[in-house]
């Protein structure tokens, strides 16, 4: 006689491995087979490792663009910048508070040295490099040429160290690339990533942020170690050494002076290796986060880890418990 078998009795008879056969990552299958949907817990495990393969994919392609990464002169350094518009401002005040040509005014004391403020303000600059020593020599002729000539001087040192600090950026991820990579690649392994799933449904670069962005302070001294060497031997850090040079200096002629109050200079202390390292690296986040918008609006393809899992995730598809398993099996 014939037996009639229902679908749920089915169910309850097939083995574990006969419902795997039939169960697809796409999760399409209905009834009995289907994969179930994943847990809140499963989808933030899913899209922790998919943020983690996003930052795999990009990692190359923003390597190859160092030529990109311009790592910009430190806020601090606009105080060189600043001091130099200070020493014009003083010049020219000076040429507007002095006597006219046909009533000079009595001299305080011998033209070589000057007496009073102008002689202060000529023994400062004599401590200076020989490339202020010029200033000290300027200024026993007149204020205005002294802060002019003081002026100058800071302007080109501010030039000097414009240009080779342009490329550092480059030059250090060209030079130490095979280091930057472990280091970023062991970085991405061991990253936390505790709000996977709202990075990836955010916006387009929000994990390169996430990821390499935020951590840029602890990444840069990471890297300190591997390329820290390669930093103090580049032209920026002479150049930098030498500008900051004439900055203290000029700094003491003024003190030297008793002008401390008037033209209020500060001091510049910054780790510039610290800083170069970490500028690179925000640099290098983003050229990852270009690389990562790009990719999510085509993610088919892209990734080598669990491609379709891959997928679902960046085409915001709906994730289930067989991707849970196909990423945390690989």
């Amino acid at each position: 006689s014939s037996v009639s078998v229902s679908v749920t009795s089915l169910c309850q008879r097939a083995s574990p491995k006969v419902l795997r056969l039939h169960t697809s990552d796409s999760g399409a299958n209905m009834g009995c087979f289907a994969s179930k949907e994943a847990t809140p817990e499963e989808v933030q495990e899913i899209c922790k490792q998919m943020s983690k393969e996003m930052m795999n994919i990009c990692l190359e392609p923003a390597l190859a663009n160092a030529d990109k990464i311009v790592v910009k002169l430190p806020t601090d350094f606009n105080r060189m910048k600043e001091a130099a518009e200070k020493l014009r401002k003083l010049a020219a005040d000076s040429v507007a508070g002095a006597p006219s040509q046909d009533k000079p005014a009595a001299a305080e004391g011998p033209a070589a040295g000057g007496g009073g403020m102008m002689g202060m303000l000529n023994k400062g600059l004599a401590m200076a490099e020989k490339a202020m020593e010029t200033v000290g020599d300027a200024v026993g002729q007149g204020f205005a040429v002294g802060f002019n000539s003081a002026a100058d001087v800071l302007d080109n040192a501010v030039q000097g160290v414009e240009k080779p600090m342009s490329t550092i950026g480059a030059d250090l991820i060209t030079a130490k690339r095979a280091e930057l990579i472990k280091v970023l690649s062991n970085h991405i392994v061991s990253a936390k990533v505790d709000t996977a799933f709202d990075l990836c449904q955010g916006p387009n670069t929000a994990i390169s942020e996430y990821i390499i962005g935020q951590a840029s302070g602890n990444l840069s001294r990471q890297l300190m170690t591997v390329v820290g060497v390669f930093i103090a031997d580049h032209d920026t850090i002479k150049m930098w050494d030498a500008a900051i040079g004439k900055y203290n200096k000029a700094i003491e002629a003024v003190n030297a002076a008793g002008m401390a109050d008037k033209l209020q200079l500060k001091g510049i202390q910054l780790d510039i290796k610290e800083y170069i390292c970490e500028q690179a690296v925000l640099g290098l986040c983003e050229q990852m986060a270009a690389e990562e918008t790009k990719v999510r609006a085509a993610p088919q393809g892209k990734a080598t880890r669990s491609p379709a899992v891959f997928f679902k995730v960046f085409n915001k598809d709906k994730l289930m418990q067989s991707d849970y398993k196909t990423v945390t099996s690989t």
